[in-house]
């Protein structure tokens, strides 16, 4: 632990620097966190904070505090080490620790930076109004990747208690050959079947390892059944009532990797129908969709589970019979034009086709500012800023620069839109360095622009070093091959 008379020198040097910075009308960031067992995600999460600032605090929760929120096994790496290591990467201006009775948004209030950056979970809509009125913005940033540091030291206290059970590992890779064998799976099946079986060999149940995902502010999240290895060897082999009432569920061990949601308004996707403890937990989620891979309707867990779920209004989905069901019943899919906001034929991937015509579903323009799922990083008068969720291969940066209004065709595009437009290309270029690239356009027919919605919008596009960034144009009357449709045609009788 940091001494106290050292935090008080970092704290009053700490604010010499801030204020130093404010004279020189710098951007002021925070981050906050507490970057235990440091990995991938938190680093990527530094360096996306840094890009909307001049100036970055790193905010780092003491060991204490750390405690009182996660228990006393927490942190794992103490607040010394954690400090000295943010220091050491140089990816900061400032890192400031934070203790434990520091009062609700204390460190906000002292700094009130220009740009408070934070995952969607962190704050409610509620918070980030009232934290507007002390920052200049709050900056919702997706997490960085599927790492979480709970998850983490919960692999390693299993990988420890599983050595004295031999060969789990290849017991559950036997187990996912068979699953994959009773489904047919095949290497086209449509995304994300082929991530849940590649996450399937994360389970640690050799007996019905499962995993279950779901596509959370633009990023694929991935939990599997894990076995409790502090109980008895006898418990877990014979599967016996004491097994069955500790192990962890597919769908509780994503909820984990999720963090702190309150309500998650998007499908889950599952290799074996939930139980009906599962489905509670999912309907309290607010969870709409489940699709599914497998079932074993004769079981009573199951039987009480699609209960539950058609009593909530849940849909139940069995992915290989509704792509079965699609593909025999519309090998051709009608006037796609007939869609008022986006063109399926021309989307890339599954997930991408989903949040499409679930949206076009709802009567939404996907492309509308107020219902867009991701951050917007600027507004202007005419157009707003995102980065593409989606991006091309060989793209290094790829922002999305889309029309405020409903712009559908070229003939409404003014002269000072395009003047607007001008002027945000050459800003970004500035800003994220790109010496060379592409300002990518497409207009009129999507069969022939290959645009997959149709509000107008324009692509910037910054190439990998030494690669070729691929953007298409032309596009397709049908649908890609092993893309499906989870909606009807609107120009179909249902």
């Amino acid at each position: 632990m940091i001494a106290k008379e050292e935090q008080q020198k970092m704290k009053e040097d700490f604010l010499k620097e801030l204020e130093k910075a404010r004279r020189e009308e710098k951007t002021i960031g925070l981050v906050q966190g507490s970057w235990d067992l440091f990995h991938i995600g938190h680093l990527r999460y530094i360096l996306e904070a840094r890009k909307l600032c001049d100036y970055l605090i790193v905010a780092m929760d003491s060991d204490e505090k750390i405690r009182k929120r996660k228990g006393e096994t927490r942190p794992i790496i103490p607040e010394e080490e954690r400090y000295e290591f943010i220091k050491l990467l140089n990816i900061a201006n400032s890192v400031v620790v934070k203790e434990v009775d520091e009062p609700k948004w204390g460190l906000i209030r002292l700094v009130r930076p220009d740009v408070l950056v934070a995952i969607k979970d962190n704050y409610s809509d509620e918070d980030i109004k009232k934290l507007e009125e002390i920052c200049g913005r709050v900056a919702i940033l997706p997490r960085q990747s599927e790492t979480s540091t709970s998850d983490k030291i919960r692999k390693i206290m299993i990988s420890g208690k599983g050595k004295k059970f031999k060969e789990v590992s290849e017991k559950v890779k036997q187990a996912v050959i068979e699953m994959c064998k009773r489904i047919g799976h095949q290497e086209e099946m449509p995304e994300p079947i082929p991530m849940l079986i590649h996450h399937l060999e994360d389970s640690t149940d050799w007996v019905c390892p499962v995993a279950a995902g779901c596509f959370w502010n633009g990023t694929w999240f991935f939990g599997t059944n894990q076995t409790d290895f502090s109980l008895s060897k006898y418990d877990i082999e014979n599967r016996t009532e004491l097994y069955y009432a500790t192990t962890e569920h597919a769908e509780m061990n994503l909820l984990k990797k999720l963090g702190e949601v309150k309500t998650l308004d998007t499908p889950i996707w599952t290799t074996l129908f939930p139980c009906d403890e599962c489905m509670k937990v999912l309907i309290d989620k607010g969870v709409k969709q489940v699709y599914y891979l497998e079932d074993h309707p004769e079981r009573n867990w199951s039987k009480r589970s699609h209960a539950l779920a058609e009593k909530h209004g849940v849909q139940t989905i069995p992915i290989l019979e509704e792509k079965k069901k699609i593909e025999s019943t519309s090998p051709i899919l009608g006037d796609m034009n007939a869609y008022q906001y986006i063109y399926p034929p021309n989307a890339r991937e599954q997930k991408q086709l989903d949040i499409m015509l679930d949206m076009e579903a709802q009567g939404k323009d996907p492309l509308d500012p107020k219902y867009i799922d991701q951050e917007i990083m600027r507004v202007t008068d005419y157009w707003y800023i995102s980065k593409n969720r989606f991006p091309y291969e060989g793209v290094e940066e790829q922002f999305l620069i889309v029309a405020r209004y409903p712009v559908y065709q070229k003939e409404q595009i003014t002269d000072a839109m395009w003047n607007d437009l001008q002027n945000i290309w050459l800003d970004l270029s500035l800003q994220y360095d790109i010496s060379g690239g592409a300002l990518c356009l497409r207009f009129g027919d999507p069969s022939l622009s290959g645009a997959t919605l149709k509000r107008f919008h324009v692509h910037l596009i910054k190439p990998k070093e030494e690669s070729k960034a691929k953007f298409s144009v032309g596009g397709h009357k049908q649908l890609k091959k092993g893309l499906y449709m989870n909606h009807p045609n609107p120009n179909e009788k249902v």
